[in-house]
């Protein structure tokens, strides 16, 4: 004969709620899970203001630590840390390089990274007084360093001559062009591509894409292959803008705007919102606007903007993991087949796209 369960209805339904979850939270911001868990645990390569928003909406769901899980890892971090395994190298091409925020942000993430695998980051300028490849290889054997994160060139199509053959190398975009190393990037193409898709399914038409022509070149022309691929498809194609004027490239925009009517712009850069205010263009009444880089510039506000977050914190612990895994492999030199990982972004609903169907 079966018993009759012992579990009142009033015992179910006071059974503890599932526990809110780092994932949970990061899908109610709209950002990655990594950028939560760093956030929550006050890491300072996370603005204050993504910290403080995190934790609030983290509190308004009702999140609490495990303990459990947190006691665990307490003690498997006091009985096994990472055993010191030596030194990286994050090689900057010149001396205001590492002060360019999306670099700062792949800094912070790869050092992070590289502390967790028992590494310590150590920063070179290639591009010093007195400086060169033969004397920066020969410091690096010094200090007993073999394996280099080279942050993004300061142009593009830049050739590095050194005895890569020393080295375990990890690089940035496409900036460096020769020689062909290993390289972990925003995944630029499918960013765009998410952009685009998203302001056609809030009912955009005539989507236009304004990038500044070192942009483009920067970005191995990623953004504008992409946007061409996705227009070829609409009923009315817009020709993009690539200016060569920074910052201010009112002119040029506004002769674009005039030639155009584009009901959306995909912007590189979150500047342009004051200059479609400059000429008298309402966002997003008169003009959608979607941002490709969200949070990597200092000086903007665009925590209202709709585009792509590329999780930049991210891709530099992806670009220190690849590396560690590369020097336990014994990989050195220059790749025969070189790798492209490419890291997608996180799309951003702002305020400055609206649904329009």
């Amino acid at each position: 004969m079966l018993k009759k369960s012992s579990v009142s209805p009033t015992d179910a339904s006071s059974a503890p709620a599932p526990r809110v979850t780092h994932k949970e939270i990061a899908q109610k911001l709209g950002v990655h899970r990594t950028t939560v868990s760093m956030a929550l645990r006050g890491y300072p390569g996370i603005p204050q203001t993504t910290r403080d928003r995190v934790a609030r909406v983290a509190a308004e769901m009702g999140y609490a630590p495990d303990p459990m899980l947190s006691a665990l890892s307490a003690y498997r971090s006091s009985r096994r840390p990472a055993a010191f395994q030596g030194t990286l190298a994050w090689i900057v091409n010149s001396s205001g390089s590492h002060t360019v925020r999306q670099w700062k942000n792949y800094h912070d993430g790869a050092e992070a990274s590289a502390r967790r695998h028992g590494f310590s980051m150590e920063t070179l300028d290639m591009n010093s007084p007195g400086m060169t490849p033969a004397r920066l290889a020969q410091a690096l054997r010094a200090r007993s360093i073999s394996g280099l994160l080279l942050c993004p060139q300061p142009r593009a199509r830049i050739t590095l001559d050194f005895p890569w053959e020393d080295f375990s190398a990890v690089t940035f975009g496409y900036t460096l062009a020769q020689p062909c190393l290993h390289t972990v990037v925003p995944a630029q193409y499918r960013n765009l591509t998410r952009i685009m898709r998203e302001l056609l399914r809030h009912g955009y038409r005539r989507i236009g894409l304004v990038l500044h022509d070192k942009h483009d070149a920067r970005t191995d022309h990623n953004y504008l292959g992409a946007w061409y691929a996705e227009s070829h498809f609409l009923a009315s194609r817009i020709e993009p803008l690539l200016f060569d004027t920074w910052p201010d490239y009112r002119k040029p925009l506004e002769a674009w705007l005039r030639k155009w009517h584009p009901d959306a712009i995909i912007s590189g850069a979150p500047h342009i919102m004051s200059h479609l205010a400059s000429i008298g263009m309402a966002v997003p009444e008169d003009v959608a606007v979607a941002c490709t880089t969200l949070g990597v510039f200092e000086s903007n506000d665009d925590s209202a903007v709709a585009g792509i977050h590329e999780e930049s914190v991210h891709v530099g612990e992806v670009a220190a993991d690849f590396l560690v895994a590369m020097m336990h492999r014994g990989e050195r030199g220059i790749p025969a087949h070189p790798q492209r990982i490419h890291v997608e972004g996180t799309w951003i609903e702002g305020k400055t796209v609206r649904p329009l169907s």
